[in-house]
């Protein structure tokens, strides 16, 4: 087989079609073509092809990646779950997670503690909050477990009632349950919402 031509894309300078015997074959991008070195009446086998396609969709997948990162960060399930959504392999998506993990592209423990730390100074909740959603989001239990006992839960139900709940009569009991139904609601541990509150009712 004998690449017969390669032509630029109208609607994408940055990628060519690829003819072979005279017939159109595949679109590659710019970028793989200077990579295999592939030019006009170059002699092309299909191991050769199968290595270029794969090659062009490692790029797709990571350029769908960053993408995706570009928004905000993402914890490797959780970009791992966006990109099979957009229907590539498992094999080669596991496989670019892995590079992006070696160049610290992705990082779940970083992750997991930025996302603690925007839960409890920009926006506090509590800690079964963090478990479930950092659980959610496919950290491991031990990072989880070492975030929730460096935070001083007691310290932030104690800053969201005098912020948040101020207005409320904690020896009304309709006021009480209303304290009690807001603090549970945002994640924070039962045992730690009723010692405050009482501690506060003395």
């Amino acid at each position: 087989m004998k690449i017969s031509k390669i032509e630029p894309q109208k609607r994408n300078k940055t990628r060519s079609t690829i003819h072979i015997n005279g017939k159109f074959a595949f679109g590659l991008s710019n970028e793989i073509i200077l990579k295999y070195d592939l030019n006009e009446e170059d002699e092309i086998d299909d191991d050769l092809i199968q290595n270029v396609l794969l090659a062009q969709e490692r790029q797709k997948i990571r350029e769908r990646a960053f993408r995706i990162l570009r928004y905000r960060r993402r914890s490797v399930q959780e970009l791992k779950t966006r990109l099979l959504k957009h229907g590539f392999e498992d094999n080669l998506v596991n496989e670019i997670l892995e590079e992006f993990i070696q160049d610290k592209t992705l990082d779940d423990t970083s992750f997991a503690e930025a996302f603690t730390a925007d839960y409890t100074k920009l926006k506090p909740k509590g800690n079964i909050f963090i478990r479930r959603e950092l659980a959610k989001r496919g950290i491991s239990r031990e990072v989880i477990e070492d975030l929730v006992q460096r935070r001083d839960e007691r310290f932030l139900v104690e800053e969201f009632m005098q912020k948040k709940l101020a207005r409320f009569d904690i020896k009304d009991p309709k006021d009480k349950r209303k304290m009690i139904q807001r603090l549970l609601r945002r994640g924070f541990t039962p045992n730690v919402v009723y010692d405050v509150l009482n501690e506060h009712e003395k």
